[in-house]
């Protein structure tokens, strides 16, 4: 850590990692993703041992997504049910539910996709939460393969966000995928 990077502030620390650990998974280099949500995760951590006043909650899901890509399954859960509470922000329930089916809460996690906005417009996302929904309050589904469907059916919507959409305004400025609102 440079002298610099000290002056930084810790969720814009947070922040940067996190879009560096969303572009590492996109380019498929998950090592490198999984450290980024690690170091993003703990600038998160110092964000939130300083903070005094209310979170915004765009802080709130990107630390909850680091958090669950950092394997902190409680910590992801308790910003990310923070978040929902406050903002339907549609990575917010994914992550919530991932989470909470990680630490074997079943019904809870079950509670948090089938409240999936339907203006996400993700439709590979929103037919496996509906399918991993459905099977868990059939028969208690194993919830290793939900998180497993559910991961798989996220990275598939990317990949066609990323084919499809043009995420380019004039000037050549980057602009956010409609998926995550924040």
């Amino acid at each position: 850590m440079s002298f610099l990077s000290r002056l930084v502030r810790p969720e814009t620390r947070g922040s940067k990692n996190f879009e560096r650990g969303r572009a590492a998974e996109a380019r498929g280099d998950f090592g490198k993703a999984e450290t980024y949500f690690a170091e993003g995760a703990a600038a998160y951590d110092a964000y939130f041992a300083g903070r005094k006043d209310e979170v915004r909650p765009s802080h709130l899901v990107m630390a909850g997504v680091c958090y669950t890509r950092s394997g902190r399954y409680e910590d992801a859960l308790r910003v990310l049910s923070e978040c929902v509470a406050r903002k339907e922000i549609p990575d917010a329930f994914v992550n919530a539910g991932y989470a909470a089916a990680k630490l074997g809460r079943g019904e809870e996690a079950a509670g948090y996709w089938s409240r999936y906005p339907s203006w996400a417009g993700q439709r590979k996302v929103a037919s496996a939460l509906a399918e991993q929904v459905k099977a868990i309050r059939a028969d208690g589904a194993d919830l290793d393969g939900a998180c497993e469907a559910v991961a798989v059916a996220v990275y598939e919507q990317d990949k066609l966000n990323a084919r499809d959409r043009q995420f380019r305004k004039s000037g050549g400025q980057r602009t956010s995928e409609f998926r995550q609102g924040y």
